[in-house]
């Protein structure tokens, strides 16, 4: 069953904030994904905080 009256112009009109919203949101996602994959490739040495020297 269809809607009795689709107008297509005042949905896009009403739908655009939605799809820039999940446009958005997927930039995001692109940005962490991103950030994750160059955090990865820095070795663990270079996050690590400096260790302190013991006596022995």
């Amino acid at each position: 069953m269809s809607a009795p009256k689709t107008n297509i112009e005042k949905q896009k009109r009403r739908h655009w904030p939605a799809i820039l919203g999940i446009a958005a949101a997927l930039a995001i996602v692109v940005v962490v994904l991103l950030a994750v994959g160059v955090w990865d490739g820095v070795p663990l040495d270079e996050q690590a905080a400096p260790s302190v020297a013991t006596q022995d």
